[in-house]
């Protein structure tokens, strides 16, 4: 066997080797990057879930009315009212916000909810819900078909 042959077949396979090390290496930091998006996202996805039940229950709580007009100890249609509150859930502090629109002809108000909350990467994000409430009174709504 050549002596220069012997020498270029060490120097191809230092070659080779140094080519699949950088090839797991790239591979490991695609996976890194992958893992830290995947983590982002389901982070952002429950967020984004609970701001959602947040508004809902918002709407809810405000449609759940015994009354049309204020009584002493009863939620009344008529004091359904604009206002904000914040909760913290987890990591993160939502803030809600909502607005009562009254319209007549029929008469309702509308609803609009939204709830911000800062995610991990520092943004402001944001879910808005809108919803009618009727003036109807609860004591004959049983009576409506």
């Amino acid at each position: 066997m050549n002596p220069s042959s012997e020498a270029q077949q060490l120097g191809q396979g230092l070659i080779e080797t140094l080519m699949i090390v950088l090839f797991i290496s790239v591979s490991i930091l695609a996976l890194i990057r992958f893992q830290h998006y995947l983590s982002y996202s389901t982070s952002y996805t429950q967020q984004q879930t609970v701001a959602n039940l947040l508004a809902a229950n918002k709407i809810e709580q405000l449609r759940d009315y015994q009354v049309i007009n204020t009584t002493g100890g009863y939620a009344a249609y008529q004091d359904i009212a604009s206002g904000s509150s914040s909760t913290t859930i987890g990591s993160a502090t939502y803030s809600l916000a909502w607005t009562i629109s009254s319209n007549t002809s029929p008469t309702y108000k509308t609803i609009d909810v939204t709830v911000t909350w800062t995610d991990r990467q520092g943004s402001t994000q944001a879910v808005r819900l809108v919803s009618r409430v009727a003036s109807i009174d609860p004591a004959v709504s049983a009576l409506i078909k």
